[in-house]
């Protein structure tokens, strides 16, 4: 059940790519600091690798991954990454470490964690980026994403219940 939602989410970052062209997918946006939905797609995909790979060292680090810049200019690469990333992330359940920045001496530089919550993280995560690219979209005057793109699934169950009140 943890993986419904970030492959869902997965899912329709992937269906947008596949409506973008090359340009679309590069264009720096004002209103996000001059990134692009490549770039964001790019931050998805590699914090989810970072879960991924960390499942079988045991040890997840964000602060140390790599940043594939091809992923962020490559729409094509991208999806392909897209792809793998669904086809990795299924695994069960258990306890690993996740390296944290300390900013005093000889202050501890992991915590415990588990797969799951790091994959409950990473949908949180990319709700958040998704929703960053519907900015982009808008600057782009591009309406080709549902209304619930970016949007967090409790705000929609929500959302949904006011209209059924209303109704």
């Amino acid at each position: 059940m943890v993986f419904i939602q970030i492959t869902e989410q997965l899912k329709s970052l992937s269906n947008l790519l596949l409506l973008l062209n090359d340009k679309q997918y590069n264009q720096k946006i004002a209103f996000l600091g001059n990134a692009s939905i490549g770039g964001h797609t790019r931050h998805i995909i590699e914090l989810l690798k970072c879960a991924t790979d960390g499942y079988h060292t045991g040890t997840v680090d964000y602060l140390n991954r790599g940043r594939d810049l091809a992923i962020e200019r490559d729409k094509s690469f991208a999806m392909q990454e897209l792809s793998l990333v669904v086809e990795q992330i299924i695994q069960s359940d258990k306890q690993m470490n996740l390296v944290i920045e300390c900013c005093e001496e000889n202050a501890l530089n992991d915590v415990t964690t588990t797969y799951f919550r790091e994959i409950v993280y990473n949908a949180e995560h990319a709700i958040h980026h998704l929703a960053l690219i519907r900015v982009a979209l808008r600057e782009m005057q591009l309406e080709i994403v549902g209304d619930d793109f970016g949007m967090a699934y409790s705000t929609i169950k929500y959302l949904a219940t006011q209209h059924k009140t209303q109704n």
